[in-house]
């Protein structure tokens, strides 16, 4: 039933064009094609469209089933026990999970959920003028829009531009926390007598650099593996 779903959705693809077929048999040819099929999931109810909608909007992974642990910096992944894998735990390097996680967090702004007909954006703001929606409308939304609300009531404060702003001293810190986790060394300790540093100027000059770095080669404290030969 899989194989036949896929093939048919493919196929429409390939028909309307937004598919050339060498890429079809491209995706024929797949061991494992990322179609599935649930057929126990009945939508009867609101209570089955509201468990239904927070199926489709979950996050990446469950807090529930990741652990850490400080000491080895490793994250304990527990799961349902998978039959390809045939296991259900996993064990990540801390750095390892986090890359896995973040290939999941998609890039600003792009609009992952889409909503279409009585449900896109600017239909939907158009209830009220068309009668035979607005006597079917959930009763959150009568009781919201009925009495002239202009914006939808999100049940929380969203976050404006403002918010978003990180400060300069907050982008050090972290690019910091970073480079120590990443290397293993504190770009902000001197390595000599492990006293604190910090940043004094950046110099973009390609000139100035050149200048500092000769006077560092004469002074005998050129940074190491620097070849001399690339200033000339």
């Amino acid at each position: 039933m899989v194989e036949v779903f896929r093939r048919r959705v493919i196929k429409l693809l390939v028909e309307r064009e937004l598919l050339n077929e060498d890429f079809a048999r491209n995706l024929l040819s797949w061991k494992h094609s990322g179609f599935s099929i649930d057929n126990s999931v009945r939508i009867l109810d609101q209570s089955s469209q509201e468990s239904l909608a927070e199926y489709i909007a979950r996050p990446p992974v469950s807090l529930k089933k990741i652990r850490y642990e400080p000491f080895k910096g490793k994250v304990l992944f527990h799961t349902k026990y998978s039959e390809y894998f045939k296991q259900n735990v996993h064990l990540f390097d801390a750095l390892d999970f986090l890359a896995e996680l973040t290939q999941h967090i998609p890039p600003k702004g792009l609009q992952l959920i889409r909503r279409y007909g009585l449900y896109a954006s600017r239909t939907k703001g158009r209830w009220n003028e068309m009668r035979w929606v607005a006597e079917r409308v959930p009763e959150g939304w009568r009781a919201t829009h009925q009495r002239g609300v202009a914006a939808e009531d999100l049940g929380y404060a969203p976050l404006s531009d403002g918010d978003e702003e990180v400060t300069v001293d907050a982008r050090k810190r972290a690019w910091v926390r970073l480079l120590a986790k990443v290397y293993e060394v504190d770009p902000f300790v001197c390595p000599k007598c492990g006293a604190g540093m910090k940043v004094i100027a950046i110099i973009e000059d390609p000139n100035e650099l050149k200048r500092i770095l000769r006077h560092l080669i004469k002074i005998g404290r050129s940074p190491p593996g620097f070849d001399p030969d690339r200033l000339n």
